[in-house]
Parts: structure tokens; sequence; C-alpha cells
């Protein structure tokens, strides 16, 4: 994904980021690692002198990050605020989200810090990969809102995305408010609906469903969600990974399972497109930076963490990537055309209505064979 200059790039320009891992995921493709790589690896936090405990932070740190996921200025200005400290980011070969913790954990000292969901800071957590951060160090978590720190413990959040119901009002005659209303439509509509084929969000909307959390383990939960998806199956065009919302502007399809972002992104190109986050709730990630166990970047990580939670930096990263955002301090410095988007907006009803996907350990494997046999029917 490519810097953004003022808005998320039109469909026809590169893909978002979650759409880049939901197609990775699928093709079994991978991404170039940033040129800044090997100079990253070459002074990599094991080859920077130790932090000074007294005085602004000094050294480099290395950022596993996905390409252009950051505020177009944001290291710039932070490197001109704190001289002598620097920000190197990397990029994972791999962009599967599972890719991230086995990847730190076989080179420790070379990165020390990286972007990852909830469900990858669990996993870091069980391999005990993550160094805790001094919160007295990072005063602007506060602008964070509440949900999103309490939820997002081992690191700073940065962004998250849901999943609900993108439809055409021009070409649907019935409201759809819910699950159970697509569901119930399936029929009347059949080959004009694309559901996402990510295997959590997909699943996790058919749990919402079904009235049950998008993180059960309970089988007897997983069975029903299996029949719910089996169901509307012959009614789908397609499931679609990367996209979804540029084809729902066309006119190719009618109704469309998608994230909030790409919603948001596709209403600026037709203004018949609404967006429906489910009376019953919807599945999202929610992502963020932590800290590297052991990393000796740890003051200068905790200078740059709080520099990027500043209102106006903060916004820079939301214009410059178009994500749903996580602070509302931020709000009157981000683009009018996402802070006032009803997709993208953050108020206390819609974080209500969200469930965030966490990590499942061994349960994971009973998810993995359920998209297996959805996808297989």
């Amino acid at each position: 994904m490519n810097d953004l200059p003022h808005r998320p790039l039109s469909p026809a320009g590169t893909m978002r980021r979650r759409e880049l891992l939901a197609r990775a995921a699928q093709m079994g493709i991978a991404l170039p690692a940033l040129s800044a790589l090997g100079a990253a690896c070459g002074s990599s936090s094991s080859s920077s002198s130790p932090p000074s405990s007294s005085g602004p932070p000094k050294g480099t740190a290395v950022l596993l990050n996905y390409q252009g996921w950051m505020g177009k200025h944001t290291v710039a200005d932070f490197e001109t605020a704190y001289p002598g400290a620097g920000i190197k980011q990397a990029s994972l070969g791999s962009i599967s989200s599972g890719a991230v913790v086995p990847q730190i954990k076989a080179n420790m000292s070379t990165y020390d810090a990286a972007l990852g969901d909830q469900a990858v800071t669990g996993q870091g957590v069980a391999a005990d990969i993550i160094q805790p951060l001094d919160w007295s160090k990072i005063p602007n978590i506060k602008n964070v809102d509440e949900k999103f720190r309490s939820a997002y413990t081992h690191g700073i959040p940065t962004d998250y995305g849901k999943t609900g119901i993108g439809y055409r009002t021009d070409l649907v005659s019935d409201p759809i408010n819910s699950w159970a209303d697509l569901w119930n439509l399936a029929p009347k509509y059949s080959g004009k609906i694309v559901f996402t084929d990510l295997d959590r969000d997909c699943i996790g909307s058919a749990l919402r469903y079904k009235g049950y959390s998008v993180n059960t383990t309970n089988q007897d939960e997983l069975n029903q969600a299996l029949q719910a998806l089996i169901e509307i199956k012959p009614h789908l065009q397609a499931l679609k990974s990367y996209n979804i919302g540029q084809g729902l502007a066309q006119g190719s399809y009618a109704i469309a399972m998608d994230w909030d972002y790409d919603i948001a992104l596709a209403q600026q190109d037709n203004p018949h497109i609404k967006w429906v986050l489910p009376s019953e709730g919807a599945s999202a990630y929610l992502e963020g930076f932590f800290a590297v166990k052991d990393t000796p970047q740890i003051e200068v990580l905790e200078a740059f963490f709080n520099f990027f939670l500043e209102p106006k930096q903060y916004a820079d990263f939301v214009n410059t990537t178009g994500t749903a955002f996580v602070s509302n301090a931020a709000t009157p410095y981000i683009d009018k055309t996402i802070a006032q988007n009803p997709a993208l907006i953050v108020d206390p009803a819609t974080l209500a209505n969200v469930e965030f996907e966490n990590y499942l350990g061994e349960a994971t494997a009973a998810y993995n064979k359920l998209w297996d046999q959805f996808k297989s029917a």
C-alpha cells in the first residue's frame, strides 16, 4: 500500500491494507520488503547504543509495519522533534497476520516494535515476545477512546475496522437494517450478493446473525454459524477478498458484506450506497503498535508512541490511510470526508455494537475447519 495524499485512493488505485491482507492470504502471495529493511536490519536494536536514562531518547528503533501504514509526515516530524532518535520501518515478506509473531520470535534482535491486531498480540503474549510499556511516558494514550484502550492493552491502538453491510438503495427496494434482513432477503436478490472472503470476518458476521459472540469456542454455536453460511451460499454471486466496494459502486452486485472503510471509499463514487451497522452487532478488528520484549530502544519507542498519539499527528495517520479512527480528540484535524462519514464515525452507539476479534488459541483449528467446510459446500 502506498502513501495516500488527502483521502483514500480511488477503487482503481492501490488496495487498502485489510484487502491486501485478505488477498495475500487467499492467493499465497507476498509483498516485497521495504527498501529500508536492509538498512533497518543493519542498524537493528542489537547494534544500536543502549538508551540513556537521562535526556532525550537516542537510537534507532525498527518497526515491523505494513507498507505505507503511517502518517505521511509522522516519522520525519518525530525525528525533527527528537534529534538523535529515529524510526526505521520494515515490511514483512508474508503479510499474513499469523506470520508476524513467528517472524519476531525468530529474529528478536532485528525488530523493536511491530503492528498487530488483537489476534497477533494474543499470540505474542503466549509466545512471550511483547515488552510492557511505561504508560507514564505515553500520556497521550488519554487521547484514545476508552473502549479501544481497554481492549488493546499491550500497545497503543492505531485503528480498527468493522464488518457490516453495504447496499445500493437504487437497486434494493427493501430496507436492510440487520443480518437477519440480509439472510431473509437473499432469495429475492439471489446472485446479487457478495460476501467477504476472510474467515474471521465472515464467520463472525454469521455468529452475530445467530446471536453469538465472534469469539465463541462453543462447537454448537459454530455449527449454527456454518449452517447459516451454507444456507445463504447458493444466493451469493461470489466471495471476494478485495475491491468489494468498487463492484458495489459499479452495480456488479446490489448487496455486500464489507468493511466500513471500503464502503466509505465507494460512497465517494456512488451516492446510492448505504452503510449498515447490523442491529445484531458486527465483528471488528483492532490493531496497534507494540514493543518487542527486551528491546534496548524502549525509550525511543515510548517517545514515538506518545508522539504518534498527539491529535494532529494521529490525524495525519488517519488522513493518509483513510482508516476508521480510535481517537475522537483528533477529529478536528481529520478530513471531513472521513470524520463525518457514518461508516467511520466513532460514537458510543457504534462502539457498543461491535465486538473485536481476539486470539482463539487452540480454538483456531475449529474455525479453520468451519471455513473449509463452508468453502467446499
